[in-house]
Order: C-alpha cells, then sequence, then structure tokens
C-alpha cells in the first residue's frame, strides 16, 4: 500500500540535495559554495533562526519538493494576524507533472492552519494562474521609477550608516505608516535586521563585486526619524549608470521630506556621475516632495494571499494602493 510522502525539516543530504538544485535558479550570481553560505547564514540571525526553516515532502527517502517556510505576522484591516509566508517552492525536474508542488503547498497551509495562522501568503515568479488554483489571490502592487530632484550642493542634514540599533526605530516607522493602508507585513527590530543582514551578505560573498548594498538613516535626538535602504547594483560596462533597487525606506514625517533629502544627500556624494536608476515597489500616497514618482506597472513577482480558516473575510479584495509592501519585504 502506497503511503503519503512526508514533510520533514530539511537539513544534511537532503538540504545539499535542495541546494544542488536550486542554485543554478536562485542562486543570483553566487558560487554554489557562497549559495550555500548565504542560505545557512540567514538562519544564524536571531529572526531566521526562529521564523525561517527549509522543508520537503519526501517519500521513501526521495525528495519531491521543497519550499521555504516563514512565520511572519501581517496586518489586514487593522489587525495583527499571524501567517505564514511560503517561499523557494521547487521540484525536481524528475518529479514534475505529478502534484507534488500542490501537495507541499496544501501541508503547509494545513499545519499553519492548525498553529492558529489566518493567512498564507507567497509571491509568484510564474504569474497568479497556478497558485489560483490552490486557493491563492493575488494582490496587485506597482514598481515605479524614482526620480529625485537635484539642486546645487547637498541639504544640510546628518546621514549616517544603519546599524543594529536602529532597527527598533525603523520598525516602528514602519508600523505607524502601515496604519494608512489595508494590507502589509508588521516587522520587529529582529526583522529589520534580518532583511538588512540578508541583502548585505548577498552583496559580500558576490566575488564579482557588481552590488553592495546601502543603508543609511538620519536621527534626531540620538534616535533614527528616517531610513533608506538600498541595493545598488554596478553596470559591467564603462560609462553605465548604476542601478539602485530602494528596498525600503521610512519617515516619522509623514510626507516623507526626511526620504527625499536624504537622497538628494547620497546622490550629492558623486555631482559628476550619471544619475542612478531608481526602481523600487511604491506604495500609493507616499510622496516626499523631492521625489517625481512614475508607475511602471505591476510588478513581475506577483504578491498572493491565501485566507486559511477562521480568517476574516476580506470584502472587497484587495486592490492595488491599498497594500505597502517593499521589495526589500518579499520572500
Amino acid at each position: 500500500m502506497a503511503t503519503a510522502p512526508e514533510l520533514v525539516r530539511a537539513d544534511g543530504a537532503l538540504l545539499t540535495q535542495i541546494l544542488d538544485d536550486t542554485w543554478p535558479q536562485w542562486g543570483d550570481g553566487l558560487s554554489r559554495p557562497a549559495y550555500e553560505q548565504w542560505n545557512a547564514a540567514q538562519l544564524r540571525t536571531p529572526w531566521g533562526g526562529r521564523h525561517l526553516e527549509r522543508v520537503a515532502l519526501v517519500d521513501g527517502g526521495t525528495l519531491r519538493c521543497s519550499a521555504k517556510r516563514y512565520r511572519i505576522t501581517l496586518r489586514l484591516d487593522g489587525r495583527d494576524l499571524p501567517a505564514v509566508g511560503i517561499g523557494a517552492v521547487f521540484t525536481p525536474a524528475a518529479q514534475r507533472g505529478q502534484g507534488y508542488a500542490r501537495q507541499l503547498i496544501d501541508r503547509l497551509c494545513a499545519d499553519a492552519g492548525r498553529d492558529g495562522c489566518a493567512l498564507a501568503m507567497l509571491f509568484s515568479e510564474i504569474g497568479p494562474r497556478y497558485y489560483e488554483r490552490l486557493g491563492f489571490r493575488a494582490v496587485p502592487h506597482a514598481t515605479c521609477d524614482i526620480t529625485v530632484a537635484v539642486r546645487a550642493g547637498a541639504p544640510a542634514m546628518l546621514v549616517r550608516s544603519g546599524d543594529e540599533h536602529d532597527a527598533a526605530h525603523v520598525a516602528q516607522m514602519h508600523v505607524a505608516r502601515l496604519q494608512g493602508y489595508r494590507f502589509g507585513l508588521v516587522p520587529d527590530a529582529d526583522l529589520v535586521g534580518y532583511s538588512v543582514a540578508k541583502k548585505r551578505m548577498l552583496a559580500g560573498l558576490d566575488s564579482s563585486g557588481r552590488r553592495s548594498l546601502e543603508y543609511f538613516v538620519t536621527e534626531e535626538g540620538y534616535q533614527a526619524v528616517a531610513y533608506v535602504l538600498l541595493q545598488v547594483s554596478r553596470s559591467q560596462r564603462a560609462g553605465q549608470p548604476e542601478s539602485w533597487s530602494l528596498a525600503a525606506c521610512g519617515d516619522r514625517d509623514p510626507a516623507g521630506a526626511r526620504v527625499g533629502a536624504m537622497l538628494q544627500v547620497l546622490l550629492a556624494r558623486h555631482p559628476a556621475e550619471r544619475a542612478p536608476i531608481i526602481r523600487a515597489w511604491w506604495p500609493a500616497g507616499f510622496k516626499p516632495p523631492q521625489l517625481e514618482i512614475a508607475r511602471r506597472g505591476l510588478a513581475a513577482e506577483v504578491m498572493m494571499v491565501r485566507p486559511l480558516a477562521g480568517a476574516p473575510r476580506v470584502e472587497p479584495w484587495l486592490a492595488e494602493g491599498e497594500a505597502m509592501f517593499w521589495h526589500g519585504d518579499a520572500f
């Protein structure tokens, strides 16, 4: 009699097989050893050690499918709800077409529901249709081009590198701005630290030197009151501008004027160079006066949510502009 595949935590030889399989797709330019280092290091952060794990669907010692499971908190219509985040779903080539990814996702959702989670969330790189058949619905969010108004000189403000002592204030800024939206991620200081560390380690392990992470804050009264988190990519061709992915930013000022001024300061560091291309997932209604926000269209990574048993009804469904999610929040 056939037995159902078992859902297990992936470690040892099983984890090595998963990393071997997934590195060509998600290695992001890292060498295979660096890719393993990067994944292991995420689990050694305070947040990653408690909220992230790699899981696998195994049948008689054969790997059928794997994924990452994140334990997160989402705010929906004013309520903070425990949720499961699902990432890096991968079925080995020899196992495809047999429904193992669906089995894995359904098992993760069922386990999360039993643990009290109200929502499951993932980001699809293959469009919405497959996951819609599994009960997920898309939450539309836009990607934008950012233009910074540049004047002679730079604003007279202190901008310094962010560090671990700023994480609680950064989380507070995020949560405060989230009050203006129906849906978003609720971070704490450890999640902020994890997000910064993950991106910093990715840049540091990339031997090409083509990217870096820049994390800056401005402060008042010895505490951060605005921040920007930038993933910087450098072209291999001479004369081409840098690309800045604004992974996240925040400001205690509702207008966001300090975020705009910080970007002006950062651009003023190299006045003779071509202005970088700046792009972001940008929440509607956030309009620092120094910035021009031009919508490019819906993001290619489709944000999708599945209500679990006991979840509040989402009526009407989430429309574009009603979610606050930065690219740095994605998993």
